[in-house]
């Protein structure tokens, strides 16, 4: 029986574990943060989406105007329900 169970495992052919560099580190470092950068900046502004309309040169509504500019009226249709189907609703 041997001492420890590993001891078949061990290959000598294999090159022992070097650990990493400053250097190496550093320029892992380096590429993680550029990369958190690079999908942030993306998420917040992606490249090639229409422009929003507040990003937009907004028109002022020229004297005597009041329709489709910042600060015009818009025109809203409000419509009285009718009595048999208010009436239908509230029965119970």
């Amino acid at each position: 029986m041997s001492d420890s169970p590993h001891e078949g495992l061990r290959n000598p052919d294999l090159p022992r574990y070097r650990p990493l560099s400053r250097q190496r580190r550093l320029l892992i470092f380096a590429l993680a943060i550029a990369t958190a950068v690079t999908v942030v900046s993306m998420l917040i502004d992606p490249p090639g989406r229409p422009e929003h309309p507040r990003d937009a040169q907004v028109r002022e509504c020229p004297t005597g105007r009041g329709v489709h500019c910042v600060g015009g009226t818009a025109q809203v249709l409000l419509i009285a329900p009718q009595s048999g189907a208010s009436a239908a609703a509230s029965a119970p």
